[in-house]
């Protein structure tokens, strides 16, 4: 739909501009209209990793998965000493 609205839009903002009397206003209002359903269209491809880096998971969400695994790495090698300090005590 967005891009039905975008491109409707489009035609539009060139009939307002060849028409006799231009009619400003309505060019106005279309440009408005494509604009913001560029934006959406945009906004839809990266979210799905259309555009963007490919995962459509944000760099934020990313980092947080990076480090949760990291943490649980850290945490099973802590576990891994502790019981093997524990065996040479014995």
């Amino acid at each position: 739909m967005t891009t039905a609205l975008a491109s409707y839009s489009m035609v539009f903002m060139r009939f307002a501009w060849m028409v006799q009397p231009r009619n400003y206003l309505l060019f106005a209002c279309h440009a408005t209209n494509a604009s913001a359903q560029s934006v959406q269209l945009f906004r839809f491809l990266n979210h799905h990793g259309y555009i963007g880096s490919g995962s459509g998971k944000s760099a934020i969400e990313d980092g947080k998965a990076e480090a949760k695994h990291a943490v649980e790495a850290t945490k099973a090698e802590a576990q891994h000493l502790v019981s093997a300090a524990k065996k040479e005590l014995k």
